[in-house]
């Protein structure tokens, strides 16, 4: 296999990795996105103030120190370390850690617990024995209506615009119950931001001779006849014209503010009925300047269907509906000679970034072997 031309559409992680790996086996790549910059949704900017801003909400890197993913990544940027840490706003105006911990059990229930074992103990009494099928299932079986019902259930349905019982098991069990005192969103053993911010990492990936990437430019039929394979990360639906319907998918909307004093924590969830899911404080996170005027750039998060905010899709929503769906399009995608469908959009998948790294560094290590390859998994 020597000599191809590529079409990598989309440059965020799925399509960076893609595009490297092809150009440093020799051959001709060209990255085309619709949007006017690099990064895909972890695309990030420095404000007027220093401040680094995430533009498509916090994008918080994790993983194994010594993955294949890290190792790669780490071609190409240094890191600053950085753990996450979220609170949640209570009625009463206190914040309190999440994921759940013991801290946040002897908050909500009043009481001190002096060890693991007590926590386990009332965590226990609190939860229902099931097998969950669902994800207000997993938030049943691992703390109980009670707690689902004041961190999780409200957070759930406006995040996702459906009822916990509507979304698959490994949805909810993305949200870990710890009886410990860790207070760490993340427990990896690396946990880092790129120093120079996430479009400074991107554009190192593309610094190849054998890159081109043209921005605001969509994919159209009419790109096929110049590329003997083409990567694709836009919405598998999308691509077939919509044939079988949409395939649901969530988005955000953003509000900006001024603030003259630091968040308990760089993002705050919102667990109440009302509008926002979480407020960012973008200038906690170690590879952002601080500004010198004692106000901070917060960022609030409003969900919505992709419909309502110019079909930005950024979640997946996954349920038996809809992942029937995919497997109606999965069909028409193993029909489609020389075309991959790749990242979160591509493969209906949520998809954090060192696993999108990993599955794609396997995906072009098969294509550079000449291996055949799934067109959508």
């Amino acid at each position: 296999m020597t000599n191809l031309r590529v079409l990598v559409v989309g440059a965020g992680f799925a399509g960076a990795v893609i595009a490297r790996e092809c150009a440093e086996a020799g051959h001709a790549v060209h990255v085309i996105d619709r949007r006017p910059h690099i990064g895909g949704n972890a695309h990030d900017t420095v404000n007027s103030h220093g401040e680094r801003i995430h533009i498509y909400g916090p994008h918080l890197l994790h993983g194994e120190r010594d993955s294949v993913a890290i190792r790669w990544l780490s071609r190409f940027t240094d890191w600053v370390p950085y753990e996450h840490r979220v609170r949640a706003l209570l009625a009463d105006g206190r914040t309190t850690p999440l994921p759940v911990n013991r801290t946040t059990l002897e908050d909500v229930f009043g009481v001190a617990l002096e060890s693991e074992e007590e926590a386990k103990a009332l965590l226990a009494s609190q939860a229902t024995p099931l097998q969950p099928t669902n994800t207000d299932e997993v938030f049943l079986s691992n703390v109980g209506p009670r707690l689902a019902d004041l961190f999780f259930r409200p957070y759930t349905r406006k995040m996702w615009g459906v009822c916990p019982t509507e979304l698959e098991a490994a949805v909810g069990a993305r949200l870990p119950v710890r009886s410990n005192r860790d207070d760490r969103y993340f427990t990896d053993s690396f946990q880092a931001m790129p120093k120079d911010g996430f479009t400074a990492l991107f554009a190192r990936i593309f610094d190849h001779p054998a890159i081109e990437v043209t921005l605001g430019e969509a994919y159209g039929e009419e790109h096929d006849r110049h590329y003997d394979h083409v990567f694709l990360s836009l919405p598998i639906d999308e691509y077939f014209r919509f044939r079988h319907g949409r395939l649901p998918y969530r988005s955000i909307r953003f509000e900006s503010d001024q603030m003259p004093v630091d968040q308990a924590a760089t993002v705050i969830n919102y667990t109440d009925t009302g509008v926002y899911t979480r407020c960012t404080q973008w200038d906690l996170i170690p590879n952002s300047g601080r500004r010198t005027d004692g106000q901070h750039t917060i960022t609030r998060e409003i969900p919505c269907d992709a419909s309502e905010n110019n079909n930005e899709c950024y979640y997946p929503v996954r349920n038996r509906q809809s992942l029937a769906l995919y497997d109606r399009y999965r069909t028409l995608a193993a029909a489609e000679p020389n075309k991959t469908f790749i990242g979160r959009c591509g493969l209906f998948r949520y998809i954090d970034m060192v696993p999108c790294v990993t599955i794609h560094l396997q995906l072009a290590a098969r294509f550079l072997a000449g291996e055949p390859l799934p067109r959508a998994a």
